[in-house]
């Protein structure tokens, strides 16, 4: 008992110093890789939860935190506190053998809330504008789309945060199940891209939202914020699920290393709608199974 506690002090010290000399790093590198480090360092945070107790990783998660403010960037704390949230809920859920949605959507919460905090509550103290980074995407994208406007972009700015959320949790999520499946931690299932597949109910939905409000902002030409939210959060997870198919379907052909192409595609404007025609069709008919399934009947 006496040995299994001092390798627990010491197993937490060692992490809470690793932050510490990660956080002086960043401050020494003028923050450049503030974003990267939180991403990371989620991954000892959940090793550690689900080795010990919740109580032991919210302590070692403190000591990290009064270390890290002592030394960090005010953006790099911020970030720090939700990776560790992050860490202490992943690690906890993998204990109690949550399912890979639950897992998610935890730690979705914990982005989300980390971008409200660092573009709105803080958002002066950090200097981050998103109307600003806003503003910039315009400019990529009005060469490409001319029909859209300014404030259409600006209006989707709660879309912008959600979307940006859930990148972060997926890059997270990667992470530790890359890094920890060595320390044999099972999770409940893969978060590899080419897995992600919505099922049919939620894809039903999804597509009467989607045709409801293309209805009313296209045809009806009913100018509503709501409508754009709509049309634009369907159309994205339309698009996931379409790029997620193109990389199961490039691992499925053996061609891995094209998968790159189904991340590039997703990136420009006029390739897009493909990606929402695959994503319909991949939901509504299971178009993996039954490409899959034809091949074994075949063989």
């Amino acid at each position: 008992m006496g040995q299994t506690n001092t390798k627990k002090l010491v197993q937490g010290a060692m992490i809470a110093s690793i932050f510490g000399v990660l956080s002086l790093l960043n401050t020494y590198m003028g923050g450049i890789i503030d974003v990267l480090i939180c991403y990371v360092m989620v991954v000892p945070v959940v090793w550690y939860g689900y080795t010990y107790s919740i109580k032991d990783n919210m302590i070692v998660c403190f000591a990290s935190m009064v270390v890290i403010a002592l030394m960090g960037l005010p953006f790099f704390v911020i970030s720090s506190f939700s990776s560790c949230v992050a860490g202490v809920f992943i690690g906890e859920a993998l204990k109690r053998h949550a399912n890979k949605g639950t897992i998610f959507f935890g730690s979705f919460i914990a982005m989300f809330m980390n971008n409200i905090f660092i573009y709105r509550v803080f958002a002066g103290l950090l200097g981050m504008n998103i109307t600003e980074e806003l503003t910039e995407v315009y400019e990529m994208l009005h060469p490409f789309m001319s029909s859209l406007s300014l404030n259409t972009v600006l209006s989707i700015e709660p879309i912008f945060l959600i979307v940006m959320s859930a990148m972060e949790t997926y890059v997270i999520l990667l992470f530790c199940q890359l890094a920890l499946s060595r320390f044999k931690i099972d999770f409940p299932g893969s978060f590899h891209i080419a897995s992600m597949h919505l099922n049919y109910k939620w894809g039903i939905i999804l597509l009467v939202i989607l045709i409801i409000s293309y209805i009313a902002i296209h045809i009806m030409k009913i100018n509503h914020m709501l409508f754009t939210y709509a049309y634009t959060l369907s159309m994205l997870i339309f698009m996931v699920e379409g790029m997620a198919f193109l990389s199961w379907l490039m691992i499925y052909l053996e061609k891995p290393k094209l998968m790159i192409l189904a991340f590039i595609g997703i990136l420009l404007p006029y390739i897009q709608i493909i990606y929402v025609v695959l994503g319909i069709i991949d939901i509504l008919t299971n178009l993996r199974y039954n490409i899959y399934h034809r091949k074994g009947m075949s063989q």
